[in-house]
């Protein structure tokens, strides 16, 4: 009696085995005549669903800037440009006395030269040091390849840097703090 059951334990253990190779060689095939760009997911998607889109880098900027805009429960974009006064204000400065404020609006460059919008006639700046410039409803400083840099909040600008409220801007000595 205990001949009998071993080997019919001994027969299911080999159908399983049978079993189990079967399945590994059929999704093997089924890999190998995949498609040369599709790749099997590691989940399964659900019923309908599309593959993921290819985007160039300058479709994902916009896309990423396309979320970062506030939007109503309805989906339309909010507007603030109306209600927000953009404006540096100086904190210290050996040249310009304290509280002064410069108003934002179009592009803004901050130099020694007599053509620039707001004149620094310091030592550390350059004649055409920095340049604030809108994007939207944001505002970006631009270091103009000055000698000693521009910085944000301690940080030194390479190329670009975005501005966010009570963010401090160093162009030579003075100190300015943007504001909203």
């Amino acid at each position: 009696m205990i001949d009998i059951v071993l080997l019919v334990l001994k027969i299911g253990i080999l159908i399983l085995l049978y079993l189990f190779i079967w399945q590994v060689v059929k999704t093997a095939v089924a890999t190998v005549r995949a498609p040369a760009g599709a790749a099997a997911p590691d989940v399964a998607l659900p019923e309908g669903s599309r593959p993921l889109a290819v985007f160039t880098p300058a479709e994902r900027e916009a896309r990423r800037e396309e979320r970062l805009t506030e939007r109503t429960m309805a989906g339309e974009k909010l507007d603030f440009t109306g209600h927000i006064d953009p404006r540096l204000i100086v904190e210290q400065s050996p040249i310009v006395p304290a509280g002064v404020v410069f108003p934002l609006s179009g592009w803004i460059t901050v130099g020694r030269a007599s053509s620039s919008d707001i004149v620094l006639d310091e030592h550390f700046v350059s004649s055409t040091h920095a340049r604030f410039v809108p994007r939207g409803s944001f505002y970006y400083v631009e270091d103009l390849g000055s000698t000693n840099g521009t910085f944000v909040n301690e940080k030194q600008v390479s190329g670009e840097a975005r501005l966010k409220l009570d963010s401090r801007v160093r162009v030579g000595e003075t100190v300015f703090r943007y504001e909203e």
